[in-house]
């Protein structure tokens, strides 16, 4: 799967990046001033100084026409019950902060639903952390977070129970971390650990979670587990030698979304991959490095809704499909 058509790049400016958002991305003046962190009546403004030379011409409902239309491809084409897709603005090099934004909209929508979950389990990440600081302040007192998994990482901001403290102080929701290591050092450890009376309660409550939100890794060494440590350099050589290509609550799946039988799974304190099965799981992730990751978790359907950003979800398509969306990349 190669790499979609790039438009050459444009001026990085509040009034390009609002015009942008709205004409090619098909945002709102309210979506387009939290993504770009102005209140509504700034975004009205810039938007009413018109056009400029550097930002493409279609029309505003062509763009969110070709959003939507590339939306319905990916749910048709991957089994999926919903995708949202978060416009790259010029100027968007990082898409973790635009997929935070839609992801903190998509989860902010689903709580506020009628039907709206009791349970919803968390997994690890920069852009599960991006997106729990994008949530707005609410009162939510009869809904629990819960850990999908262990301590994440050495750097304090990544820490999952940091994660769960924040959105619960957000939310004035009840946040129950996962008090364990996400890795075991033996198989026998790992049983041990599934016997404390704590670690129990959070990995069962993990199964009564109606949804799951979770971060998408990498089979690489670029692969964020590995960068911090939890991974070492021997695990890493197995589990890509066997032809690890996604990342998913610290299991590792090769190109067809199977996970691999390995020394580490063995040791894995997180919900197996039979578990997905029948669950709502809704996957965030992006980055055209995250692609082949990606696809692997939707061949074997391990997702049911996807959060990510434009130029990931062009990239998804076959390379002749990719053309028809080029609009959507600045």
């Amino acid at each position: 799967m190669t790499a979609p058509p790039h438009r050459l790049p444009h001026p990085d400016t509040p009034e390009s990046r609002a015009r942008w958002l709205h004409d090619i991305g098909g945002l709102s003046v309210e979506e387009i001033g939290w993504r770009l962190g102005l209140p509504s009546e700034r975004v009205q403004a810039l938007l009413a100084q018109g056009p400029t030379e550097a930002v493409p011409h279609p029309e505003s409902a062509e763009g969110a026409r070709l959003i939507r239309r590339l939306s319905r491809r990916l749910r048709e084409q991957f089994g999926l019950e919903a995708v949202s897709i978060a416009p790259m603005a010029p100027g968007d090099v990082d898409p973790v902060p635009v997929i935070a934004a839609a992801a903190a909209r998509h989860l902010v929508r689903l709580l506020q639903a009628r039907n709206a979950p009791a349970v919803v389990g968390l997994s690890h990440g920069r852009t599960i952390a991006a997106m729990v600081a994008q949530l707005p302040e609410m009162r939510l007192t009869g809904l629990r977070f819960v850990s999908l998994l262990g301590e994440l990482t050495f750097a304090h901001s990544a820490y999952p129970h940091v994660v769960m403290n924040q959105i619960a102080q957000r939310l004035g929701a009840q946040a129950f971390p996962c008090p364990t290591a996400l890795y075991a050092a033996t198989p026998e450890e790992a049983a041990d650990l599934l016997r404390q009376p704590m670690v129990r309660k959070v990995l069962e409550m993990a199964q009564q979670a109606e949804v799951w939100v979770v971060g998408i890794g990498r089979g690489a060494s670029e692969n964020q587990l590995h960068q911090s440590g939890m991974i070492d350099d021997a695990d890493l050589s197995d589990i890509m030698a066997r032809g690890a290509t996604c990342e998913i609550l610290g299991r590792f799946f090769d190109d067809e979304g199977h996970e691999l039988p390995s020394a580490l799974a063995a040791r894995t304190l997180s919900p197996a991959a039979s578990d997905f099965r029948g669950r709502r799981v809704i996957g965030l992730a992006g980055g055209v490095d995250k692609v082949t990751a990606l696809h692997a978790a939707l061949r074997a359907h391990l997702l049911r809704e996807l959060v990510t950003d434009s130029r990931t979800a062009v990239a998804l398509l076959d390379d002749d499909e990719q053309a028809e969306y080029a609009a959507l990349l600045p």
